[in-house]
């Protein structure tokens, strides 16, 4: 079993590097970035984060959330996607280890550095709780005053609410940024 394995992962290398050369890119002058590195390090986790979001919408679109059929659709439509992305993410990384075989350097690591205060992951964090809860407050709300209100759109909803009080944050600070003169 490994053997037809192990076969058919060198056939699919084979392709994806004729491809490869077929659009011009056999000649790679730089490594590929990081991110590419680590993404293609982590097949299946990569691909579930690609894939896992995708079949929520469609899941969403389509109603599956109220009919079992349709959600066992929407689960078995992210599975189908979440393995073909590993295997594209997993041809991606077989062909970064070729053309590190052939002399092409490996992607620059980056510097181990000490976790920052503040940053995007505490920023991150901050609205995600932010998020929560107010989606929280509002559904429980809407849900008192004895409007049906559903979960999805309680989140939906102070999601754009905070999108679009970020958005409004960040340009009046760029804005308060570019009046002020110099200092020095």
């Amino acid at each position: 079993m490994k053997r037809v394995l192990r076969k058919a992962e060198m056939l699919l290398l084979t392709a994806s590097l004729k491809a490869d050369r077929a659009l011009g890119m056999g000649g790679r002058s730089r490594p590929p970035a990081s991110i590419a590195v680590r993404v293609a390090g982590r097949p299946l986790r990569s691909a579930a984060v690609l894939a896992v979001p995708l079949a929520a919408l469609g899941g969403m679109t389509f109603g599956a959330f109220a009919d079992g059929t349709r959600f066992l659709q929407a689960v078995l439509s992210g599975a189908g996607m979440t393995l073909f992305f590993a295997l594209l993410l997993r041809l991606e990384r077989l062909t970064q280890l070729h053309y590190e075989r052939v002399g092409y350097g490996p992607a620059a690591r980056l510097p181990a550095q000490r976790p920052r205060t503040g940053g995007l992951g505490r920023a991150l964090a901050f609205l995600g709780t932010s998020w929560g809860g107010l989606s929280v407050v509002f559904g429980s709300m809407e849900r008192a005053k004895g409007t049906p209100v559903g979960w999805l759109f309680s989140g939906v909803f102070m999601g754009l609410v905070l999108l679009g009080s970020t958005a409004v944050h960040y340009w009046v600070g760029r804005k308060r940024r570019r009046t002020r003169p110099p200092t020095g």
